[in-house]
């Protein structure tokens, strides 16, 4: 079969599943039957869609090419090489996906690499039920943030079974390690990249909407920090480890905060408003809750992991220097918002990119 004969097959194949899609529904409209709004709900994954023709491209630095995959909207996926968008995997398509070996996980969920049709993905499952909130909470976050090209992409789920795109390069904790298996990659634009990448995806969770806005919670480190955001394929950094996400509400005219665990926490990369400053033995019932500037504390330390030791990054350091100063201020509303730092970021990053 040639291009054009590709095309022609391509272009009868929607217009028969359109056809197909609105046959199914007229006849449920006049029966009212269920058995008709389940061969709807088929025909809708058998005959995928494309959103507007609309495509996504990376440059794989794996692969040395460029890989593109279609646009979907809410409900729907679609992963790099694919044509067409599908809908979210459900219990019976999952039930049929292979999995291997582990690749990750933590208490909330085991992580497998797994195998759709031709494509590897990420296969999270539940460890125990006493993590199924926290579980159901990384689903929830992975669905209002579709179509993030910062957040792990969903694939599907099935009761205490999570799909999820498979990122080829892993945790950003390798960051280091991989550049200096790799120096040709290796330069500072890249490193700066990947701290606008971050302020970015927490500028994102912070944007408020429907009067809540969202907190990375079980960062306590850096090391725990950094394997929960992983490196797409054109070296991007992606947050991939949601469940801990929590969620600070605006009620009553005020932001209500919140407070990450029942634990006392520790050491100088978690914020001082999350630290017992009581003289008595710590006190869950009698600690302060905190807001979304826990999360622009750790900022520094992390884009500085990011840009490393070499004289160029001392030099942005250095001119990061003020913002940077701001973020570690003791008055959590004496720091800068994440729109600050991105926008500080990304004007660093043209300057050196001329």
């Amino acid at each position: 079969m040639d291009g054009n004969e590709t095309v022609i097959y391509a272009r009868r194949k929607r217009y028969c599943g359109s056809l197909i899609n609105w046959f199914y529904l007229m006849i449920a409209v006049i029966l009212h039957e269920p058995i008709f709004f389940s061969m709807w709900n088929f025909s809708q994954s058998y005959f995928p869609y494309n959103d507007n023709s609309q495509y996504i491209c990376l440059r794989s630095l794996i692969k040395g090419e460029e890989l593109c995959r279609p646009s979907c909207r809410y409900g729907y996926f679609s992963l790099y090489g694919m044509q067409y968008c599908h809908a979210w995997l459900t219990c019976n398509s999952i039930q049929s996906i292979q999995r291997h070996g582990r690749i990750g996980g933590g208490l909330v969920k085991e992580v497998y690499l797994a195998r759709w049709e031709d494509f590897d993905v990420a296969y999270s499952e539940l460890t125990s039920p006493r993590y199924r909130e926290d579980f159901q909470q990384g689903l929830k976050i992975l669905q209002h943030f579709h179509g993030s090209k910062r957040i792990a992409q969903l694939i599907g789920f099935c009761d205490d079974i999570l799909i999820t795109e498979y990122y080829t390069l892993g945790e950003s904790a390798n960051f280091q390690n991989m550049v200096r298996a790799s120096p040709e990659i290796d330069n500072i634009s890249l490193r700066l990249q990947l701290c606008v990448d971050y302020v970015e995806i927490l500028s994102d969770l912070h944007s408020s909407v429907y009067e809540v806005m969202y907190i990375m919670c079980d960062t306590n480190n850096l090391d725990k920090l950094l394997t929960q955001y992983l490196l797409s394929e054109d070296m991007h950094l992606v947050l991939n480890d949601v469940d801990s996400v929590a969620e600070v509400t605006f009620v009553g005219g005020e932001w209500r905060g919140i407070k990450c665990g029942k634990r006392e926490l520790e050491g100088e990369f978690v914020a001082p408003e999350q630290k017992w400053t009581g003289t008595t033995e710590f006190n869950d019932t009698e600690m302060q809750t905190y807001d979304e500037k826990t999360d622009i504390w750790k900022v520094p330390d992390v884009c500085n992991f990011f840009l490393g030791s070499e004289h160029e990054a001392t030099r942005l350091q250095f001119k990061l220097l003020d913002i940077h100063m701001a973020c570690k201020s003791l008055n959590p509303r004496d720091r800068p918002t994440a729109m600050q730092l991105l926008l500080t970021y990304k004007q660093l990053l043209t300057q050196i990119k001329e």
